[in-house]
C-alpha cells in the first residue's frame, strides 16, 4: 500500500503547516543512524523552521498517525500527534504530559505538544508504513534498509 495514498490530503495539510517559516531559527539537519551501530544512514536538511514529521499506521486501530516535530537548540521537540481513531497508546485527554492543546478538526484528533524528545529510536516495520515527511518529501523508512533507526538533530560538524 502506498504511503502517499494512505495520508492523501491529510499528509498535504500537515506538511503545509510544517513548512511555515520562522526567521528566528537556523537551518538544522536531521540525522538517521542505524541502531545500535550508530552509523550514519542518511542526513536530511530541514526547512528554515526545522520541522519534520513521522507517519505510521497504528498497530491497534490500523489508522494513520502523524507525529510532528521541530528541532530547537539541537534537540527534537514533539509538537503534535494527529490521528483519526483512539487506540491503545494514543492520547485521549489534555492531561497528557507536555500537552498544550487538544482539538478535533476535519475528522482528526490533534494533541498539541511541547514535548522534548532529544534523540529517538524508531523500529521500522514495512507493514506499519513508517514514513519520514521532511522538507516537502516523504521517505518510506523501510526503503533505507534498517530495522531500527536513531533519529536525532545532526551535530554541527555533520
Amino acid at each position: 500500500m502506498s504511503t502517499h495514498g494512505t495520508f492523501g490530503a491529510f499528509g498535504v495539510a500537515f506538511l503545509a503547516i510544517l513548512t511555515l517559516p520562522d526567521a528566528a531559527r537556523s537551518d538544522p539537519s536531521l540525522c538517521l543512524n542505524s541502531h545500535p551501530s550508530n552509523e550514519i544512514v542518511k542526513t536530511y536538511p530541514l526547512d528554515p523552521g526545522g520541522t519534520f514529521a513521522l507517519g505510521f499506521i497504528h498497530s491497534v486501530s490500523r489508522t494513520p498517525v502523524v507525529d510532528t516535530y521541530e528541532i530547537a537548540a539541537g534537540q527534537i521537540i514533539q509538537t503534535a500527534e494527529i490521528f483519526k481513531a483512539h487506540g491503545a497508546g494514543l492520547p485521549s485527554t489534555t492531561n497528557e504530559m507536555h500537552a498544550t492543546g487538544w482539538r478535533h478538526e476535519n475528522g482528526h484528533f490533534i494533541l498539541d505538544l511541547e514535548r522534548p524528545i532529544g534523540a529517538m529510536i524508531v523500529r521500522v516495520q514495512p507493514e506499519y508504513e513508517n514514513t519520514l515527511h521532511i522538507n516537502g518529501q516523504s521517505i518510506a523508512l523501510a526503503s533505507l534498509g534498517h530495522v531500527a533507526l536513531r533519529i536525532a538533530a545532526c551535530e554541527p560538524s555533520e
